[in-house]
């Protein structure tokens, strides 16, 4: 068979690989289950473990306001008096008697209205916790998820190109048989399908262990399969309109504020401690003849007296955990809005690369290989600028794919930290 031949046979082949800028899937993956993301969602949220301490944390504080903004438990008394033994005969003296008695103590009114509004405000800062780790492990799923799905494409892209190359190969010894080419070209053309092998087996490395992560995050071993086919998801708010949402939507400052609340519900509740508490207690107290049964009624009231020890400083202790909840909502807020504009600007800049790759790069530097094959058929292109060209088209569809993935991630990273779905599903 000719070289024209075997070039007519190559070009077809070249253009339907690089048209529409994705590789086709190897021989050696065609079997695998394909496996979607919203699968693997589904399935963290029934067996991430971090999730599911986080929900049983939840689950614990809510059942707390309850408990304390309930009156403490009543107390039973029994009685007897006697000036013997009870069951002796000698209790049954004039001034021996038995007695039943109730006593219920009282906070300061106000006190357990306050301790259930804290804890209450305590239960929501942790439901928000609860909901920002679900957030959490879904973006690092997702991203997970799109480093496996670019490296699938690069060892894709990898295998094709090799493959190329070899056709390349067979045309260079064509060449060289017909006294056209140079042995050089020909030992160049095998060092770069070595170099590809190597890159091979980098590749397979770095996806086994993206792969190990996933089935750590889903609490699982088993197998995988292979991931879906991924398309870019484009930003559907402005910079501005995702900042404005971030107070309301993001689930790490919703934390914080009701944290926040909670201790300024604290400080008033231990301004609240000045005042005393009271006790209750009514008794029935049963005598003998010639005496008539009674009842006897107590109030009790506890004084504060050592204010300026416990009060006081309990006070200023609330009036820190304040201030501290404060710096801690700002910090939490400046760190937002900073990462926030990090991952938007990110994704910005990675939909512009993304339209260049696709609409003018890949395909110019698609049409530069072939025209280089062509020159390189007939002698007016050397090997060095058809290795060029091939080793540019290469990088270049390496490189779409991995912004791609780092345009999913970003987005991926926003909607944990604002709660927005903004990932395709």
């Amino acid at each position: 068979m000719g070289l024209a031949s075997r070039l007519g046979r190559l070009l077809p082949l070249l253009s339907l690989t690089l048209s529409g800028h994705d590789a086709a899937r190897i021989t050696s993956g065609e079997d695998e289950p394909i496996v979607q993301i919203q699968d693997l969602v589904d399935e963290l949220l029934k067996n991430n473990p971090d999730i599911r301490s986080n929900q049983h944390r939840f689950d614990a504080a809510s059942k707390r306001p309850s408990q304390l903004s309930t009156l403490p438990e009543p107390k039973l008394s029994f009685t007897n008096f006697g000036v013997g033994h009870p069951f002796s005969r000698l209790s049954e003296s004039n001034f021996a008697y038995q007695g039943f008695g109730f006593t219920q103590e009282v906070p300061y009114p106000g006190k357990l209205a306050l301790a259930g509004e804290e804890a209450r405000k305590d239960a929501q800062s942790e439901q928000e916790i609860y909901r920002m780790t679900i957030l959490d492990k879904t973006a690092e799923l997702k991203i997970a998820y799109y480093d496996w799905f670019q490296v699938t494409k690069a060892i894709e892209i990898t295998h094709k190109h090799r493959d190329l190359l070899e056709r390349v190969e067979t045309i260079a010894r064509a060449r060289y048989a017909v006294g056209k080419g140079i042995q050089q070209d020909v030992l160049k053309a095998q060092v770069e399908q070595s170099v590809l092998v190597q890159q091979l087996e980098i590749l397979k490395q770095k996806k086994s262990v993206i792969e190990a992560r996933i089935r750590s995050l889903l609490n699982t071993e088993r197998s995988l399969g292979r991931p879906a086919e991924i398309k870019m998801s484009v930003l559907p708010l402005r910079l501005d309109q995702v900042l404005a949402s971030v107070d309301q939507q993001a689930p790490r400052l919703r934390a914080q504020r009701a944290l926040l609340e909670g201790r300024a519900v604290g400080m008033a509740r231990a301004k609240k401690e000045y005042h005393p508490d009271f006790a209750f207690t009514f008794q029935w107290l049963k005598t003998g003849a010639p005496f008539p049964d009674y009842y006897v009624a107590t109030a009790e009231m506890k004084i504060p007296v050592y204010f300026w020890r416990k009060q006081r400083l309990g006070v200023a202790e609330a009036v820190a955990r304040f201030q501290q909840a404060r710096q801690s909502y700002v910090s939490a807020r400046q760190e937002l809005v900073f990462m926030i504009k990090d991952f938007y600007l990110t994704a910005s800049t990675s939909e512009r690369l993304l339209a260049l790759l696709q609409s003018g790069i890949i395909p110019q530097a698609s049409l530069s290989l072939q025209s280089a094959l062509a020159g390189y058929e007939v002698g007016s292109v050397d090997f060095v600028t058809l290795l060029n060209n091939f080793v540019t088209l290469l990088t270049y569809e390496m490189q779409y794919y991995e912004e791609l993935a780092k345009h999913e991630q970003a987005l991926a990273r926003l909607e944990a930290l604002l709660a927005l779905p903004l990932t395709r599903p």
